[in-house]
């Protein structure tokens, strides 16, 4: 049964999205926390304030503002009880406690397929023109999706815990390892901020049992940080709402993305990534239906909300072509990867924390404060400290230092930028000069006269497809494999994650295969920048 009483508040931070933001007394004292403090100096959009200078957020405030707005979800859907939402306010207010310095700009360097020990250092022409290659490929090998069955490619769940060193992993550890988050959620325990109908803590004290019910609260926290739709979530605290919970979290509708699309436009001082927060927050819904022998809940929009689901698709796409993958942005970024991957393996004193690294950090986070001062004052520091001669940094290397350091980019010589489905994508391909000069680099790796440097970005604006081609997808990767793949999970994982729309009768369907949305039309749609930038380096 809803808990209709009020969310007790004890303190409040201004904000300016979304003004005065509450904090129950469990928040209040995880702000207080070093831990948590170190968020303000990682800024939410790494080095894209150098193009767009208003863009000053930090991790810090987006926490806060995801906490905010999945408890204003909550609240629209009136499902949850005071308990489910202060569990689900936790998730939102630690979901990027490990994050790393400059946030994605960095994590790419530690997120990638192999590891950072393996890297070999590189001529900066040939590894931009080897990651270009990588994304060609991939995106000519998406592009079938739109045409054909993948009868060799496993159909890809987003819903799934991630890499080692993504910083979804890195934040679970964070949490885990910090006795003072235990201690605080002990006490909100105690206090009453978790009863429901199940569970009087305030009547019942049995220290085994209060420290067990806290572990079990954290291991939810964890679930729904890393998007896990295999957490068996009936072991956790909150069952009932728990698929729900982790949608509003992890989803194409969150909490994480309405908060950053909001705060990226208003910080940004570019209108991309707008959008009415308070018409969506009208039209949400959730339904439990019933996928295979599973009950699970689907949290999305009403059908009369579907234009205002576009229009939150659309801009959110805008929001990256625009904002994120800017012709500066980008190579300023890859610049940054770029000096920390030889920095990490460099034989001279001057290192980087390597990822294994900072699994250690993180463990002795609350004995010393190595892990508290890795943020984006770290890599400035580090960048500073390179001299040419005596670390041995080579010269295309020591050229991108010397560029972060002045606050320059590299000036674009040549781009193409296109915007279309998976088979229009192809034919500009086939007679785009760009992409037939790369292809002949790419064939015969003679940089000898190559005075430039190629980088691809690509951006889709949503990562499902439609159901027909799902099954059929599917079907065909079933056909053609020993192994069978579990149908339901597959189709829980793509309502879950999708924006779904939840209709009066029937089952909920994701939005591109709603008849009233512009996005069947639209779900294919992905701009891809491939551009050439001046660099003069001879090496």
């Amino acid at each position: 049964m809803l808990d209709t009483k009020e969310m007790v508040f004890v303190n409040y931070i201004l904000d300016n999205v979304h003004g005065f933001i509450g904090l129950t007394f469990m928040e209040d004292k995880i702000e207080r926390l070093p831990i948590f403090k170190r968020l303000q100096d990682i800024s939410q959009l790494g080095l894209v304030k150098r193009i767009f200078p208003g863009a000053l957020h930090n991790r810090y405030i987006h926490s806060l503002g995801v906490m905010h707005v999945i408890d204003q979800m909550a609240l629209h859907l009136g499902r949850f009880s005071l308990a489910e939402r202060q569990l689900m306010r936790l998730a939102g207010l630690l979901h990027d406690l490990g994050h790393y310095p400059l946030s994605h700009d960095l994590e790419q360097v530690y997120d990638r397929k192999e590891s950072v020990t393996a890297f070999s250092i590189t001529p900066v022409r040939e590894t931009f023109l080897n990651d270009v290659q990588e994304n060609l490929y991939r995106l000519i090998d998406k592009s079938e999706e739109t045409d054909t069955p993948l009868k060799n490619q496993i159909p890809k769940r987003e819903l799934v815990v991630k890499g080692k060193y993504h910083h979804e992993t890195v934040t679970t550890y964070v949490i885990q390892k910090s006795s003072s988050i235990k201690k605080i959620i002990m006490e909100g325990i105690r206090e009453g901020y978790f009863d429901d109908d199940r569970y009087l803590w305030t009547k019942e004290r049995e220290e085994s049992k209060i420290q067990e019910f806290a572990e079990k609260i954290i291991d939810d926290i964890c679930a729904l940080i890393q998007g896990n739709s295999d957490y068996v979530y009936e072991k956790g605290a909150f069952p009932e709402h728990f698929t729900a919970m982790l949608q509003m979290l992890h989803s194409e509708l969150d909490a994480d993305r309405i908060d950053y699309l909001l705060r990226d436009a208003t910080f940004s001082g570019a209108s991309y990534g707008a959008f009415d927060l308070g018409a969506l927050l009208q039209n949400l819904d959730m339904k439990k239906v019933c996928i295979g022998h599973e009950e699970v809940w689907i949290v999305g929009v009403k059908e009369k909300g579907i234009g205002c689901a576009d229009q939150y698709m659309v801009n959110r796409y805008l929001a990256y072509t625009q904002v994120i993958f800017n012709k500066y942005t980008s190579i300023v970024g890859k610049m940054l990867r770029e000096v920390v991957y030889w920095m990490m393996n460099s034989a001279s004193e001057l290192t980087f924390y390597s990822p294994q690294k900072i699994y250690s950090i993180i463990e002795m986070h609350e004995q010393n404060e190595a892990y508290l001062a890795f943020t984006d004052s770290y890599f400035f520091e580090k960048l500073h400290a390179i001299e040419k001669k005596k670390h041995g940094c080579p010269e295309d290397i020591y050229f991108f230092v010397e560029q972060l350091r002045k606050y320059q980019a590299l000036d674009v010589k040549e781009e193409d930028v296109f915007s279309g489905g998976g088979q229009q994508q192809r034919e500009h391909m086939e007679k785009s000069d760009l992409y037939a000069r790369i292809e002949r680099l790419i064939a015969e790796k003679d940089f000898s006269k190559e005075k430039g440097l190629y980088l691809f970005n690509q951006k889709r604006i949503t990562n499902h497809v439609p159901y027909d081609r799902f099954q059929a997808n599917f079907d065909a990767y079933n056909a053609t494999h020993e192994k069978k793949l579990d149908y339901f999970k597959y189709q829980k994982d793509r309502l879950m994650d999708g924006l779904a729309v939840i209709r009066g009768t029937g089952e909920p369907v994701l939005l591109i295969d709603a008849p009233r949305s512009m996005m069947r039309g639209l779900y294919d749609m992905q701009q891809v920048m491939v551009r050439e930038y001046v660099f003069p380096v001879s090496v």
